[in-house]
């Protein structure tokens, strides 16, 4: 938004419509169409002014541009620059070019003749207007009239000083008029053709308005998910006619709508238990008594402890009169003495070992599509190729699944859906890529098997779309296609479109299907086929 509001600044400073004022006033009534009061914007008796107001009004009158410059800052501040540089531009061109520029500067020639010069040649600038203007738009009856009376056949030096003021006021009066014409048909024409190029640019504004939300709607899938930005080339004179052409073949064929959704079970969600082991323990604290320990005295009980007796069973030892009875309690035990007690705080530990059980569901796993562009793929077959391509591309993105691309024959072109910024550019030149020579599965099984030792694409299915006329596949390649199969439970899928396919190295795959590129609408499994059933 800093950019735009130097560009701002630079049509008000620097820009030669109208005056600085009123560009001023026309930025300020641009800013209100796209945040409603936000300045005061004064009525000015200017014609150009007004027209320039009401054509903003009419360019924001297209429809779902103003929504779609409130929503997207990107477009908004593009549709500004454009605006503002038509403005510009045309005010410029209309300017510059009009039919009445020679009368104008015969105005301006007239008003700088001395006054002795006109006199002598007055009779020519009447003959001219009389010739140019009717009674109604300019009397000129009436200055030649006056011109006669006060000039003549007179010379200036027969001429006195205070008629040569009044024939200096009918001069400027007469130029006034004259020049107010000149200026009304400049002014009605440059606004005949500001009309033409508004026309022509309200028409291009609404077309991109209207190819934005189409396109929009069609690559929605694409740009909600991977972030491309769609105003930026929008604006610029880029196509998107590829990707439109497929997408409408996707849906005008209901079986190539259904095969790419079958293709959408591909590694369904998974069933997967796992089992964990979990040691336990268990902590307890308790108090627990110990009357070893003296700490606290509980009460009185009977003993023979001398050292824990009452200090009344000790004075019954020191009379004669009751030694006898205090020897006979402690013998018997039978001594009134303090109760003592202490607690500790004992802790103990039990351990053993749980073991759960749970069912995880596993993602769906990322795509890698190999397309086949060879020669016998020409035609029908590739264009379906590519159209099942966009439409299982579509497919993995409603469902938050990565997508890699590959188109071969003799060579291999890539491209990481994930990484494509800002653009469906890279998506549309995919599409048109078309080798045309011979057929070479190892190549781009290779690639596959690359993308899938990365982290990205560990978990991926591959997906061949061909007509498999081809003869073998590289033992090397093979091999690891095997591995993946067999260890980390990577699917390999074919997709034949034709009628010749090559059976045995269809064997490898775990799941064949076949397009019947001629009979329109025939999807069928060819697994029972190739594993002979």
């Amino acid at each position: 938004m800093q950019d735009l509001e130097q560009e701002y600044q630079r049509f008000i400073e620097f820009g030669t419509i109208l005056d600085r004022k009123m560009r001023r006033y026309l930025v300020q009534y641009l800013q209100n169409k796209l945040d409603p009061g936000k300045y005061v914007v004064p009525e000015l008796k200017d014609e150009y002014f007004r027209y320039f107001r009401a054509a903003l009004d009419r360019l924001f009158e297209i429809r779902n541009l103003l929504p779609l410059c409130q929503k997207n800052q990107r477009i908004s501040r593009q549709v500004v620059l454009d605006t503002l540089f038509w403005l510009r531009k045309t005010f410029d061109k209309v300017r510059n070019k009009n039919p009445f520029q020679e009368e104008a500067d015969r105005v301006e020639n007239w008003a700088i003749t001395p006054l002795h010069l006109f006199v002598k040649r007055w009779p020519v600038l009447i003959a001219f207007l009389e010739n140019n203007y009717k009674r109604e738009n300019l009397d000129s009856a009436f200055y030649r009239e006056r011109f006669e009376k006060m000039i003549g056949a007179k010379n200036m030096e027969d001429i006195g000083a205070a008629d040569r003021e009044r024939i200096e006021l009918i001069i400027n009066d007469l130029l006034a008029r004259w020049d107010a014409l000149v200026q009304s048909k400049i002014l009605e024409y440059q606004l005949g053709k500001l009309d033409e190029e508004l026309e022509q640019y309200n028409n291009l504004l609404e077309a991109k308005v209207e190819e934005y939300n189409k396109l929009s709607s069609l690559i929605s899938p694409f740009s909600d998910y991977l972030g491309w930005d769609m105003s930026r080339g929008l604006w610029e004179d880029s196509s998107f006619d590829v990707v439109q052409q497929y997408a409408e073949l996707l849906e005008d064929e209901q079986s190539l709508q259904e095969l790419a959704d079958l293709l959408g079970n591909l590694r369904e969600a998974e069933l997967e238990l796992e089992e964990e082991s979990l040691a336990k323990t268990i902590i307890r604290q308790e108090w627990v008594s110990d009357e070893t320990v003296p700490a606290e005295v509980v009460g009185i009980k009977t003993s023979g402890e001398l050292a824990r007796m009452l200090p009344s069973e000790a004075a019954t030892l020191g009379d004669v009169m009751t030694e006898d009875l205090f020897l006979q309690k402690l013998l018997s035990q039978n001594l009134l003495a303090f109760q003592y007690e202490d607690r500790r705080l004992v802790k103990s530990e039990d351990h053993f070992l749980e073991v759960n059980q749970r069912i995880r569901q596993k993602e769906k796993g990322p795509f890698i599509v190999c397309v086949d562009t060879s020669e016998s793929m020409r035609g029908r077959p590739e264009q379906v190729a590519k159209v099942l391509c966009l439409g299982i591309l579509k497919m993995a993105i409603r469902e938050k699944r990565r997508a890699y691309l590959i188109n071969f024959s003799i060579g291999i072109k890539t491209l990481d859906l994930y990484d494509v910024a800002n653009s469906v550019d890279a998506l549309a030149k995919f599409l048109r890529l078309s080798f045309h020579g011979g057929t070479d599965i190892s190549l781009p099984l290779y690639e596959a098997l690359r993308q899938l030792k990365t982290e990205d694409y560990r978990d991926a299915d591959v997906l061949v779309i061909s007509d498999f006329i081809m003869y073998r596949i590289e033992k090397k390649v093979l091999e690891e296609v095997r591995y993946f199969q067999q260890h980390n439970a990577v699917g390999f899928h074919s997709l034949t479109l034709g009628q010749d396919p090559n059976t045995e190295i269809l064997s490898f795959f775990d799941t064949n299907w076949q397009y019947d590129t001629v009979a329109k609408g025939v999807v069928r499994e060819l697994g029972r086929v190739v594993r002979g059933e």
